[in-house]
Formats: C-alpha cells, sequence, structure tokens
C-alpha cells in the first residue's frame, strides 16, 4: 500500500562528492548547498511573489553588511 509523501523539513539532502575540486562546484550540489544555506522563512513562502520578495531583502541584506 502506497502512502502519501510528507515532507519532513525543507532542507535537501546533498550528495557527497568523489572529488573534492570540480565536485563541489557542480551546479546540481551549489543549488543545493544554497537552498539549505537560505532562511527557513525564505524556504517556507507561501507563494512565488513572497519568495522572491523575501530572497531579494535577503540578498540585500547580505551585499549591505
Amino acid at each position: 500500500m502506497l502512502t502519501p509523501y510528507e515532507p519532513v523539513g525543507t532542507l535537501l539532502a546533498v550528495p557527497k562528492s568523489r572529488l573534492k575540486s570540480n565536485s563541489d562546484r557542480a551546479f546540481a550540489i551549489r543549488a543545493l548547498l544554497l537552498w539549505n544555506n537560505l532562511p527557513e522563512e525564505i524556504r517556507l513562502a507561501d507563494s512565488m511573489p513572497s519568495f522572491k520578495s523575501l530572497l531579494k531583502t535577503h540578498f540585500y541584506r547580505l551585499a549591505l553588511m
């Protein structure tokens, strides 16, 4: 019997890479790391416009620090 998928959290599993130099720079790895480093408030945004606004604010704050 199949059960509905229920996510445990908002973090994504980052696969281990064999090589430290090039593999860690691969988009598939970097994208997951960037997502996991975002504040939870941004990852849990209700809509795409809300997500974009929160993300933009987050990047502006980082640039001003």
